[in-house]
């Protein structure tokens, strides 16, 4: 591997090449740079306008439509059965846990 890599144009390339000194406030320029170059918008600004304007009439149309609705027979009335065996299947879910001693027994090593 090593035979290619001394053969190689590239390397041989790389090798004449001077070495660069860096400014010690190099970074510190570009970090700069980065901060106050103004942050580009994903979507243009005219197409977010539209945007907002499109959500804004999807969401009032969808609001009058909900209005012609008719919500007066809930999926469960309040007095059938099945509401009243959920609640008492939920109100017996504590008795599931059998909880005794919140400790654990010490680990002696042995298995």
């Amino acid at each position: 591997m090593n035979e290619d890599l001394e053969n190689d144009e590239l390397w041989n390339l790389l090798g004449k090449t001077r070495p660069v000194a860096v400014s010690p406030y190099f970074s510190r320029r570009v970090l700069r740079d980065i901060r106050l170059r103004p942050a580009a918008p994903i979507l243009p600004l005219f197409l977010l306008r539209w945007l907002g304007a499109g959500a804004f009439a999807m969401l009032a149309a969808g609001f009058f439509v909900s209005l012609d609705q008719d919500f007066s027979s809930p999926g469960w009335a309040l007095n059938s059965p099945e509401l009243i065996e959920a609640f008492d299947v939920a109100a017996g879910l504590d008795t599931l846990l059998a909880f005794e001693d919140g400790s654990f027994p010490a680990f002696d090593g042995d298995l």
